[in-house]
C-alpha cells in the first residue's frame, strides 16, 4: 500500500472507530490475514502505520477480533461490512408490540457507550411512535439503530433542553419526514425548502429548541402555497376566453372606436 494514500470502511470507523477502520484495512491489502497472533500483528502493523503508536493498535485489534472482523483461528477475516443492517429480512410489515431487536442490532449498539437504562427507555418510546403511525417497513432493525444513535447524540449533546440558533449544519430528524409523509410532501420535496429555512433562521439569530417542529411549518406553508399558485395559473390558462364585462356593459362601450382616427 502506497504511504501516501489511506483508505477505509467509512462504517467499520461510524461504529469501532477510526483507528479500527484504518488497521482492518491495512490488515486485509497487505496480506495480514496470514499472521496468526494478535502480538506478531501489533509488531507488523507498527511498522506501516507509525502515526498510531502500538497501545492504540493492540487496542484495535482486540477489538476487531472480539467482534470477529479478524479471526486468528481460521487465519482469515471474517468481516461484515454490512454492520449497519444487521438482517436482511425484506418483508414490510408494521412493528407490533412484542417487537424486539435483533441481537446483531443490539450488539451494534453494545459498541457505544449507551446506557441500558437509555435503550429500554428509548425502546418504549420507539414502539408508541411507530405503533401510532402503522406504517409498513421491511427492516425495522435499521431504523431502530439510527433512531437510536441519533437520540443518543441529542442526549450527549452540550445544549441538550436549551434553546440554540440554527447554523448550516443543522438537519431535520427522520421523524419529520415521516410526518410530511403524512401530507403527502415527500422526502425530496421537503428538502427543496431546507437551505431557505436555514438561511433565515440564522439571519434572525433567534433561539429554539423545536427546531424540527418549525421545519414541519415551514415546509407545509411553502408547499401548500405553491400548490395553490399552481392551481390557479393552471386555471387562468384552461379558461381562455373569459371576459371581466357583462354582455350589456361591452356592446355599449366605444371606448375602442376613440382610438381610431379617420382622415
Amino acid at each position: 500500500m502506497s504511504k501516501s494514500k489511506l483508505s477505509f470502511s467509512s462504517e467499520v470507523a461510524e461504529t469501532l472507530g477510526l483507528h479500527c477502520a484504518i488497521v482492518l484495512d491495512f490488515y486485509e491489502k497487505e496480506n495480514f490475514n496470514k499472521i496468526s497472533s494478535s502480538n506478531e500483528l501489533t509488531n507488523q502493523l507498527a511498522k506501516h502505520i507509525s502515526f498510531i503508536d502500538e497501545g492504540s493498535l493492540a487496542k484495535s485489534i482486540n477489538k476487531l477480533v472480539k467482534y470477529k472482523f479478524i479471526n486468528f483461528e481460521n487465519k482469515k477475516s471474517n468481516h461484515n461490512y454490512e454492520v449497519k443492517e444487521p438482517t436482511s429480512n425484506k418483508t414490510f410489515s408494521r412493528l407490533s408490540q412484542d417487537w424486539m431487536p435483533s441481537k446483531e442490532s443490539l450488539d451494534i449498539i453494545k459498541m457505544t457507550k449507551i446506557s441500558k437504562e437509555f435503550l429500554d427507555i428509548k425502546l418504549k418510546e420507539f414502539k408508541v411512535y411507530w405503533i401510532e403511525r402503522a406504517q409498513q417497513r421491511n427492516n425495522w432493525n435499521i431504523t431502530f439503530i439510527d433512531f437510536i444513535r441519533r437520540e443518543w447524540a441529542k442526549e450527549s449533546s452540550s445544549n441538550k433542553g436549551l434553546p440554540f440558533s440554527i447554523d448550516e449544519r443543522w438537519y431535520p430528524g427522520e421523524e419529520v419526514f415521516d410526518i410530511l409523509e403524512l401530507s403527502n410532501i415527500s422526502k425530496d420535496s421537503a428538502l427543496k425548502y431546507l437551505r431557505e429555512f436555514i438561511l433565515y433562521w440564522k439571519d434572525n439569530g433567534s433561539a429554539f429548541t423545536t427546531w424540527n417542529s418549525k421545519y414541519i411549518e415551514h415546509v407545509k406553508r411553502r408547499y401548500t402555497h405553491k400548490y395553490i399558485d399552481n392551481n390557479e395559473k393552471s386555471t387562468k390558462h384552461s379558461e381562455p376566453g373569459k371576459y371581466s364585462k357583462a354582455f350589456n356593459e361591452r356592446k355599449e362601450d366605444d371606448s375602442w372606436a376613440k382610438e381610431i382616427k379617420f382622415d
